[in-house]
């Protein structure tokens, strides 16, 4: 008998390293998680933690970020929601920051079909819309649709102030609003009220035109029918200085419609003075489009931090007709606002998209295009496809300040969630944050900039929930290879008791 345990020993000194790394582990075991993404390529926007390779998401939050072996020794999953990307990449969800994308479904009677009518924005990506116009009717609305539960992705309304034209050549103020409402910030809300818009000039026809300091000439007052020289400044600088002040001690911050200088001089002096030497940090104040913006007016706006949007899509096949009609200096201050990332200013996407005008997922050439990655391809090469597919690059004029792939994803990431104060909730992947995120079928940071107008959104997720996913797309595909480090030192000690079994039976006979 005692001849026959004579292995014992040698068995013990065996397995010992295996069996008591696997009795701590299964000690410490794992915590159980909603999902887990492993063996990726994820862009976190987090400059401290820029590339992992998995994550795991819980209860609507993202509670892992790491390595695929720390991630799968770490948390586990149920019901196969642990999805291998097979070396595919996952982004931030993207946030448009000035968006007309709700409003208009009510605009256009969608109001039976909201749920599905939010499938087109899932569907390219975008987690969250800065809407940059709501008025009562689409407010309650969009605020019904969060009680019972149809609202799939984040709003941000911003209440207008006023309408986006003018009659006998003045503004028109909306009076819908409850003279004591309030900012509506709750994170953990998909509706919050951060702030109100205000048009500050026109556009084109019966919204009058851009307010510039220089006049436009004659050419173009013939061409455009234009009325006032100078264009339309819808607030003067007293009037705007009290809007504005009076929304700030509010607790709103002010998103200002302002194309022209002259508009832009108005809104920074107005913001300058609500300010009144505070920082914007904690107001928000925004300007959005700065489609003609002077050199001193970027400098100012360094000094007052505000905040600045930005369309994603110039439309490049018109650059000859713009250099036939500014002059050098117009061209200039045109082209000034893709100068302002790369001045460290806030800087985030606008699409300016909305249904109004009808939605054709074949027009690649619509400036205020839905398709963020045609936006981002549009910023970093500066090129753009007409309404016959023709591809046009950009005039040296117009490729000056050039933008990075890494600037056009925080324009579309973090900047749109700071633009609300929600870059500590969304905006980047980091443990803590909401699991808003898409995944995507290519690397924007090392695929060929030419390409990243076909990027496909794969899956788009949001506080944690799928909402949309490519059914033509073999993916997402449960993470079937490896073992936790648990399983395999049990495996070893297995095989080892096995082996050992196996050779003294056969020295037996």
């Amino acid at each position: 008998m005692k001849k026959s345990l004579s292995f014992l020993p040698v068995l013990i000194l065996l397995v010992c390293p295996f069996i008591v790394p696997a009795i701590y582990h299964a000690d410490a075991s794992p915590q159980l998680v909603d999902y887990i993404f492993c063996n990726g390529n994820i862009i976190t926007i987090d400059e401290t933690n820029p590339l992992v390779q998995a994550i795991a998401i819980n209860d609507g939050l993202i509670v892992g970020l790491g390595s695929t072996d720390a991630i799968l020794q770490n948390f586990v999953t149920e019901n196969e929601t642990t999805y291998d990307l097979n070396g595919r990449t996952i982004m931030p969800g993207i946030i448009d920051g000035h968006s007309h994308y709700m409003a208009s479904l009510f605009w256009i009677g969608e109001t039976e079909t909201i749920y599905d009518s939010q499938t087109i924005a899932l569907a390219n990506g975008y987690t969250t819309l800065n809407e940059k116009s709501i008025d009562i009717g689409e407010f309650e609305w969009i605020q019904e649709a969060e009680q019972n539960g149809t609202l799939r992705l984040r709003v941000n309304a911003f209440l207008i102030y006023n309408f986006a034209w003018l009659e006998d050549n003045e503004t028109v103020l909306v009076d819908a609003w409850e003279p004591d409402v309030i900012p509506v910030l709750d994170h953990d809300r998909k509706f919050r009220v951060p702030g109100f818009k205000i048009y500050l000039d026109g556009a084109s026809g019966n919204r009058g035109f851009p307010a510039m300091s220089d006049p436009y000439t004659q050419e173009m007052v013939d061409l455009w029918g234009i009325i006032n020289p100078y264009g339309d400044l819808y607030f003067n600088q007293s009037e705007l200085n009290s809007v504005v002040d009076s929304l700030h001690d509010r607790g709103f911050s002010v998103a200002v419609h302002a194309m022209g200088d002259r508009a832009t001089e108005t809104i920074l002096n107005a913001i300058e003075y609500a300010l009144n030497g505070t920082d914007n940090d904690n107001a928000r104040h925004q300007i959005e489009h700065n489609s003609f913006i002077r050199e001193d007016q970027i400098a100012k706006a360094l000094s007052l931090n505000t905040i600045h949007s930005v369309r994603g899509y110039f439309p490049t096949y018109w650059q000859q007709d713009y250099a036939d009609l500014y002059s050098t200096v117009w061209l200039e201050r045109t082209v000034n606002r893709y100068s302002l990332p790369g001045e460290g200013l806030h800087t985030y996407l606008e699409t300016d998209f909305g249904f109004l005008h009808g939605y054709d997922e074949d027009d690649w050439s619509r400036s205020s295009n839905i398709r963020p990655f045609l936006h981002m391809w549009g910023l970093v090469t500066r090129k753009a496809i007409d309404e016959n597919g023709t591809i046009h690059s950009p005039d040296p004029w117009l490729a000056k300040h050039e933008i990075s792939v890494e600037q056009a994803l925080r324009m579309m990431t973090i900047e749109g969630a700071y633009a609300v104060k929600q870059e500590n909730y969304i905006g980047s992947l980091e443990v803590g944050k909401y699991a808003d995120l898409i995944v995507i079928d290519d690397d924007p940071l090392t695929m060929g900039v030419d390409d990243l107008k076909d990027i496909n959104v794969l899956l788009t997720m949001v506080y944690g929930k799928i909402e949309f996913l490519w059914q033509s797309h073999t993916f997402p595909t449960p993470y079937t290879s490896g073992t936790s480090r648990t399983t395999s030192a049990l495996w070893i000690v297995l095989l080892t008791l096995s082996s050992l079994i196996v050779v003294r039976s056969r020295r037996r006979i």
